[in-house]
């Protein structure tokens, strides 16, 4: 019997969602949701469920669980110090001389631009719509001030997208504080789920002619909502980009590669936070 419960005890260890350490830097926080997008390495950006109190720069280390829809859900969360420097990879939703939209693992990411000129930031340097790696620093009060953006790749297959949703007829549109991004919704894909106004996650694909197609979406608005699961289209998700341009009225999408920052002032504190309360 004691054999029998003990197999049981370690069947359930298994089964069980196993928490993981990261590490990384504050890259946008969403408080209304408790909600922040971590660079954890130049290559990978996590939306982070948390209930932390956290600001753009920071950086943390944090033990978290990874949930259905791909999001994290950090049981504690430690503040390590506070980079000045952050590099991050992402999709280049639109430019201008003043300011550069970047989608990163699905949080959309405003960079400031300063010295540039309206033609010369349009006409050279990445376009929109592909995947760019960006250097940026951390101002005093959270801003992020691009240093250079280049071209990883000049086109992305798909991407991600986290943001208020609006049901259509046969499109949705995810919004952000930033841009709103229109998707088509394939014969057959099941939304009777969600409804308009909810905080979603929603991944999607990029076709040749540009034109943005979703393949899964789940509700975002909590770590309950996160790992209650979704919906799934025919084509499978992808977590490395999107684009804005074509599909509807406006640019999108998300991409779960991530920055890195560099910096010192290496102050302790921290906050535990739990996703699991929105």
């Amino acid at each position: 019997m004691k054999r029998f419960i003990v197999l049981l005890v370690a069947t359930a260890a298994l089964l069980a969602p196993s928490a993981a350490l990261a590490s990384g830097v504050v890259l946008k926080v969403q408080r209304a949701t408790h909600l922040v997008a971590v660079a954890r390495t130049p290559s990978n950006v996590a939306l982070v469920h948390t209930s932390a109190k956290l600001a753009v720069g920071q950086r943390i280390s944090l033990t978290a669980t990874k949930l259905r829809n791909g999001t994290l859900s950090a049981s504690s969360v430690k503040v390590l110090g506070r980079a000045h420097k952050v590099t991050f990879r992402g999709l280049l939703l639109s430019k201008s001389g003043s300011q550069l939209i970047v989608s990163a693992g699905g949080a959309v990411i405003a960079l400031h631009r300063g010295g540039r000129t309206t033609a010369s930031a349009s006409d050279s340097g990445p376009a929109p719509g592909s995947t760019v790696q960006v250097t940026a620093t951390v101002g005093t009060t959270g801003e992020l001030d691009e240093d250079d953006a280049t071209t990883v790749a000049p086109t992305a297959p798909g991407g991600q997208i986290e943001g208020h949703l609006t049901l259509g007829t046969g499109t949705i549109t995810v919004t952000t504080e930033h841009m709103s991004l229109v998707l088509n919704v394939p014969a057959g894909f099941d939304l009777t789920k969600f409804v308009s106004g909810s905080e979603v996650l929603a991944t999607f694909t990029q076709g040749t002619d540009g034109k943005l197609t979703l393949t899964a979406l789940s509700a975002d608005g909590s770590a309950q909502q996160a790992d209650s699961g979704g919906a799934q289209g025919s084509g499978s998700g992808d977590d490395n980009g999107g684009d804005s341009s074509g599909g509807g009225s406006g640019s999108g999408s998300g991409d779960n590669q991530g920055g890195d920052g560099h910096g010192d002032d290496n102050g302790g504190g921290g906050g535990g936070g739990d996703g699991g309360d929105h």
